[in-house]
């Protein structure tokens, strides 16, 4: 990727109480090349209520609602639907070149133009909006044949881009659904809130103004 400065924020505040195994969302933070600002989101896990040798599968996430602020979204991708270019599909629809500099969603932690496995559900209305993911818009996992496994304790669930003038701090709800390896049930809920960028972040890009105007 190409990148000047990475960091890596902790995302958030609880909206309510997790299920057993998903703790909540996270971001890494990176200042691209060109300037922008790139966000990936992740579902982050533990092992609680996981049996021994399985791990856990994420399945969907849906009902994202914008509590305060604008995504304010920056698209790559030639995909044209509603009058407005841009989609939060990844996959095809954007060029490898482009996919880091790009806002997409996935069901599968990937955004390769085969690896994608990825659907939008009916809320984003034709692909959503350009700025921000529609109310009540969600996405899930279009190959159900091949396990969207959670590694490391987190899964890839988003990627925003910015650009660095409309980085403003944005809070949404979301919720998801997962549920243990090889099983059909129980399906496992949980909801929480994300902030981009999350409060540390604000304060650490506020503190390094400030030493530049000083070193000025």
């Amino acid at each position: 990727m190409n990148a000047f400065f990475v960091s890596s924020v902790a995302a958030l505040v609880a909206a309510s109480a997790a299920s057993a195994g998903f703790t909540g969302f996270s971001a890494d933070r990176v200042v691209l090349s060109n300037g922008n600002i790139q966000y990936k989101v992740f579902a982050n896990f533990d092992n609680v209520g996981l049996p021994a040798g399985q791990s856990w599968v994420f399945l969907n996430a849906y009902s994202h609602t914008t509590v305060s602020g604008t995504m304010n979204a920056v698209h790559q991708d030639f995909f044209t639907a509603d009058g407005e270019v841009g989609t939060w599909q990844a996959g095809s629809s954007v060029s490898a070149a482009d996919r880091d500099f790009d806002s997409w969603v996935t069901a599968s932690g990937l955004a390769t133009s085969s690896g994608w496995g990825t659907a939008l559900d009916p809320g984003f209305n034709n692909g959503g909006t350009v700025l921000d993911i529609n109310n009540g818009a969600g996405w899930y996992d279009a190959t159900p044949g091949t396990a969207n496994t959670v590694t490391a304790g987190r899964m890839l669930i988003m990627q925003i881009v910015r650009t660095a003038a409309n980085d403003s701090v944005y809070t949404a709800n979301l919720s998801i659904t997962y549920k243990v390896s090889n099983t059909s049930v129980p399906i496992q809920l949980g909801a929480f809130q994300y902030t981009i960028p999350a409060p540390g972040a604000v304060a650490l890009a506020g503190l390094a103004g400030l030493t530049g105007r000083r070193r000025r």
